[in-house]
């Protein structure tokens, strides 16, 4: 030994021997880290035991609203499929992650936003932004990246027949939105003749307003006024002065919440009185009767889903009632279509990921085109162009304050007040 290394004389050879003895196992320990990490064990389990998902929304501008409702249904499934151990992939849990980034309701931003989670953050599942103004031109980045991406909030139909292999979408699209307001509208009596349609003039209300032209004529009513708005209108009076010397029986407006708001509110200043008032988007917004009050009754909205539709979900045992209860302990409020559409969109990619057993993007992509699930949303199943067939559309009515289903008869709550 060495001169330093001697045991010293005396009382201090006691805690001489005891600092040798740390030192030993400090050296031991430090020599297993390093052997641990040059083999990358800890850093792969914790790699492969994440699935993260990717995700532009307007999480301010003109979208905002709708897309916090967006987000608030993605963050729902990730708190329950965590809280049960993540998604099981060949008995290996994996928690779920999502990367968020807010692209201000600017489409421009949105696509460059989408080409940064799969280049820099090397997302590999795409959950969609909110509308389809904003999800339009970011199909065409997943598409050439090869990500598959489900959307859950753009319903215009332009988007699912360009072809692409790597987009799906939980919801009925823009041309079935209308139909069964004017299907219910055809089965009342006195039966409506007359519609009035108003629409801003954008992608998905703009379609959706075409469309109900095309039903409405098919069942034989007349379409006595047909006009558009710009977007960011803050006075619709005047048009509705010409609407109401037109005393149409229906009127079908179709805009985002903020618009569908003044629609209401100026209807009524200018004594707009149709038979059936409904629209697009809107009635079961929460902001929308909290803005409102007594000038809501009775406007109709169809919609992807109701928490009293008969559906209960695969992965979670929820039905849809049970769902809704949940949602609101978590979140405070009263869930519309938008929060369940959003959680769809991850069981999708919860059972195809499982169906693949494996992150491989192909393979779950290829899972993803073979859905058939059930969800307290409701059934989901693809076509080939990416677009759910698996569930219909109700119709909900303001009614004493909330909005109840009223068609189809075999789902509602109550009876359609007519008129309005």
């Amino acid at each position: 030994m060495g001169t330093n290394d001697r045991m010293p004389r005396g009382p201090s050879a006691a805690a001489w021997n005891e600092g040798r003895r740390r030192l030993r196992i400090l050296m031991s320990t430090l020599t297993l880290l390093a052997t641990t990490s040059s083999m990358g064990t800890p850093v792969s389990v914790a790699q492969e035991q994440i699935i993260r998902f990717g995700a532009s929304l307007s999480l301010t501008g003109r979208f905002v609203d709708n897309a916090r409702l967006t987000k608030d249904g993605y963050d729902f499934y990730v708190k329950h499929v965590n809280q049960r151990g993540g998604i099981d992939i060949g008995g290996v849990k994996h928690k779920v992650e999502i990367k968020y980034y807010d692209d201000q309701s600017d489409t421009t931003t949105a696509t460059k936003l989408v080409e940064k989670l799969i280049v820099e953050d090397k997302v590999k599942f795409l959950l969609g932004p909110y509308s389809s103004t904003m999800t339009l031109p970011v199909t065409k980045v997943n598409e050439r990246y090869r990500i598959p991406m489900v959307v859950a909030h753009a319903a215009s139909t332009p988007i699912f027949e360009q072809g692409n292999k790597y987009l799906f979408g939980t919801l009925n699209t823009v041309d079935q939105y209308f139909e069964n307001v004017l299907r219910m509208a055809a089965d009342t009596t006195p039966r409506p003749r007359t519609v009035a349609i108003l629409n801003e003039n954008a992608l998905f209300p703009q379609l959706s307003a075409d469309a109900a032209v095309k039903v409405a004529q098919q069942l034989g009513m007349e379409i006595v006024y047909n006009e558009k708005y710009p977007t960011g209108i803050k006075d619709l009076s005047s048009l509705l002065a010409v609407i109401r010397d037109a005393k149409p029986d229906i009127l079908l407006g179709s805009g985002y919440i903020g618009d569908m708001i003044l629609l209401a509110r100026q209807a009524n200043d200018v004594s707009v009185r149709p038979k059936i008032f409904g629209m697009a988007l809107g009635p079961t917004h929460p902001r929308f009767i909290e803005s409102l009050g007594k000038i809501a009754e009775g406007i109709v909205e169809p919609v992807q889903w109701a928490p009293n539709m008969p559906w209960k979900d695969e992965i979670f045992g929820w039905t849809a009632r049970e769902y809704a209860d949940i949602f609101k302990r978590d979140y405070g409020y009263e869930p519309d279509y938008h929060p369940p559409q959003s959680t769809a969109a991850l069981q999708v990619f919860h059972r195809a990921i499982q169906k693949a057993g494996s992150l491989d993007t192909e393979k779950v992509r290829d899972a993803i085109a073979a859905t058939n699930i059930m969800t307290a949303y409701g059934p989901v199943k693809f076509d080939d162009r990416g677009v759910n067939v698996g569930k219909r559309m109700a119709v909900i009515q303001i009614q004493d304050g909330r909005p109840v289903v009223v068609y189809p008869t075999t789902a509602a709550e109550k009876k359609l007040a007519y008129p309005r």
